[in-house]
């Protein structure tokens, strides 16, 4: 009988000593640390960015398990950097060590030099030049390995795989670069994406054994792109192939950090458990069969779950109608003569894709008239390859894969019929073969199970609005104004720029030709010093591409000149995309390496007003983006000996990311309190 292992990382552990001990319940962990870089603390484990990157050098394992119908991994991870990938420093060593020593640029370089002999962290920036030679000197001699997946979590033929994407069953994290994250899921002998755009945000991932194959799910913050809000999670794979054994539960990590910078995972919980509810072979399907010996017609016959099979449209579609809508539908088929149907509503309004020699077809039926809206190739096949189809749909996104492989060009979006609930199985003749061996589809969420007790993300949300500002009134420089709500004096805190309304905006004063000079913020004060939910529309300058603006726009978080945190816009010409970073300015240094970034794709353009949105506890920090999370750390994950910091003054910041502001406009600025708050 199998013991369980709920594993959360309570005692701490330094460096190099994870591997080899246990946890309290005296399971032992089990793994590989080439480099002594895993350790724990503050109730996480913690990996630190190898030295020499590469799979099979960092990572944590439990087992082996023997297979079993719905024997469930879980694990609660941030990991370091989801778009981590190996590469050079962009810049010689020399220069890069000289940026290094200038910081900012925000403190004169005599006062910058004696902070850091009395408060910088020496240790994590003796090992942070460390990289930096080794990755000069692979860069140079051609040595480095190539990596752009730098994570992988779930099941393992070996306690330390030298490739994690090549056997078992695994979620692997790709660098996506401007789209940050790319999330595969290995399935057979493909690895198809499940999740684009993943941002730097705690995530659930738990991956459930079958007899042969295993299903995948994630869950993660509310309004995370491509996931279920926890305690919900969501459906994204299934892996018919594989009946290895035994098996062993694991977090692989080959590398973290891009370009030089340095960043740490963090292990929140691990927790391997049979789920009684998950030992039927299809797992969380609200609609499934095998068809045994059902022939050529399954019509009017009782499905494993989901009801009788209903035969509509003279026969052509075989439906079931679960009491929810699919979020994944799977198939396997030994020939490619029927296809898949789903947001069935009725015999005229419905979704189905049909395969046949020319390729793959997307039709949405509307009112009885068939609309193609994609067609796609057909990967290549092995002769007598039993054929696995699938479809993975929230309501608004739809991904279709043929045996793990892309079956239509990426991702469409399309809300049509997005509520329906009936799906099934199309044939384009009645009276034709039903080649077909499994069917099951998945509700777009369904509940964690209660046998992976993980503990719910950090999700705070002010209750009162106890400033406001929207910047109208008469033009003039921001310092001295009041707040529209709460009559808060603003003043320039940092820096020598300057903001100005002008138009019911408050503008940073700069242009393409003359930036700002260098990092500005004005503050106002903030009544409750453990807790503050602040908010901006920032609107970055210029209108396209090509132009050279640079936005550098976002909120201060301050204790004192000694100690500050700053989230902020980096929207520059140099890199596609975007991204949301924080800077940390704390004990009167700043290691402008150690920021913390997370690419945003296109949710944040020039000329295009978004809403920056910044929950900050004094130690944890949570970043929205039109109200979609996209960057989490803990100050304690950067730094494990820094305390909390009290939150005196909030406000606005034009920041220097390499290279300044030049003319980002801020309106509708509010700062909310944790609870009821009087408003003056």
């Amino acid at each position: 009988m199998m013991n369980n292992v709920s594993d959360r990382f309570d005692e701490q552990t330094p460096p190099g000593r994870v591997i080899g001990q246990g946890p309290a319940d005296g399971v032992l962990r089990r793994g590989v640390d080439v480099e002594g870089v895993i350790s724990i603390d503050h109730q996480a484990l913690r990996i630190q960015p190898l030295r020499r990157p590469g799979w099979g050098r960092a990572g944590l394992a439990y087992g082996p398990f023997p297979r079993q119908n719905g024997l469930a991994f879980g694990v609660h991870i941030l990991n370091g950097h989801n778009t981590s990938q190996t590469g050079h420093l962009m810049v010689s060593l020399p220069r890069r060590v000289l940026r290094w020593v200038r910081g900012s640029g925000s403190h004169k370089l005599p006062l910058r030099l004696y902070h850091w002999t009395t408060r910088g962290q020496k240790r994590t920036q003796w090992r942070q030049l460390q990289r930096w030679v080794q990755i000069d000197r692979d860069h140079r001699d051609g040595q480095g390995q190539g990596l752009d997946e730098n994570l992988a979590v779930g099941w393992f033929l070996q306690e330390a795989p030298p490739d994690p994407a090549g056997a078992g069953h695994a979620f692997v994290m790709h660098a996506a670069g401007p789209e940050n994250g790319e999330l595969w899921c290995t399935t057979g002998q493909e690895a198809p994406v499940v999740a684009r755009g993943v941002q730097n945000i705690p995530v659930y991932y738990v991956v459930v054994l079958r007899e042969q194959g295993a299903a995948y799910y994630a869950a993660s913050l509310p309004g995370a792109r491509g996931f279920s809000g926890f305690p919900q999670m969501r459906p994204l794979a299934i892996d018919h192939t594989g009946e290895h054994a035994p098996l062993f539960a694991g977090v692989q990590q080959s590398v973290m950090g891009q370009i030089g910078f340095r960043v740490d995972t963090r292990v929140y919980s691990a927790h391997v458990a049979q789920v009684g509810a998950l030992a039927a072979w299809y797992g969380t399907a609200h609609a499934a069969d095998r068809f045994p010996g059902r022939g050529n017609d399954p019509a009017g016959q009782k499905a494993a779950i989901g009801g009788a099979w209903q035969a509509r449209d003279a026969g052509r579609l075989l439906v079931l109608e679960p009491g929810a809508p699919s979020g994944l539908v799977h198939g396997l088929f030994s020939d490619l003569t029927v296809g898949l149907v789903w947001r069935y509503q009725d015999d005229a309004n419905y979704w189905r894709l049909t395969l046949d020699e020319d390729g793959g077809h997307l039709h949405v039926v509307v009112d009885g008239l068939p609309a193609l809206v994609a067609s796609g190739a057909l990967p290549g096949s092995r002769p007598g390859q039993i054929h696995a189809l699938q479809i993975l749909d929230d309501g608004v996104q739809l991904q279709v894969t043929l045996d793990g492989q892309p079956l239509l060009a990426g991702t469409l979006t399309d809300r049509r019929l997005g509520d329906a609930r009936g799906v099934g199985i199309y044939r384009p003749d009645a009276a034709s073969t039903l080649p077909l061996h499994q069917f099951e589809a998945h509700p777009r969420a369904v509940p964690i199970p209660a046998e992976l007790p993980f503990a719910a993300p950090w999700l705070p949300r002010g209750e009162t609005v106890i400033v406001r500002d929207d910047f109208g009134g008469p033009d003039g420089d921001l310092a001295g104004r009041l707040s529209t709500l709460g009559e808060r004096p603003w003043q320039r805190t940092l820096g020598s720029g300057v903001f100005r309304v002008s138009g019911g905006s408050l503008a940073v004063q700069a242009t393409l030709a003359n930036p700002l000079s260098e990092r500005t913020a004005y503050t106002i004060a903030w009544p409750q010093p453990q807790y503050a939910d602040i908010a901006v529309d920032v609107l970055p300058p210029g209108s396209a591409r090509g132009e050279g603006e640079r936005g550098r726009g976002g909120l201060i978080f301050w204790q004192d000149a000694q100690n500050y945190i700053i989230i902020n816009t980096w929207l520059d010409d140099v890199y596609e995309g975007a991204s949301i970073s924080s800077f940390f300015f704390l004990n009167g240094y700043e290691d402008i390496f150690d920021a913390v970034w997370t690419n945003v794709g296109r949710r944040v353009r020039w000329g295009v007003a978004y809403r920056l949105r910044v929950v900050f506890d004094g130690l944890q920090y949570l970043a929205y983006v039109n109200d979609e999370p996209v960057l989490y750390r803990a100050l304690t994950d950067i730094y494990p000996q820094t305390p909390p910091l009290r939150i005196n003054r909030v406000g606005l910041v034009a920041n220097w990311e390499w290279g300044h502001d030049t003319g980002s406009r801020f309106d509708l600025f509010e700062g909310r309190a944790e609870v009821a708050w009087p408003t003056d």
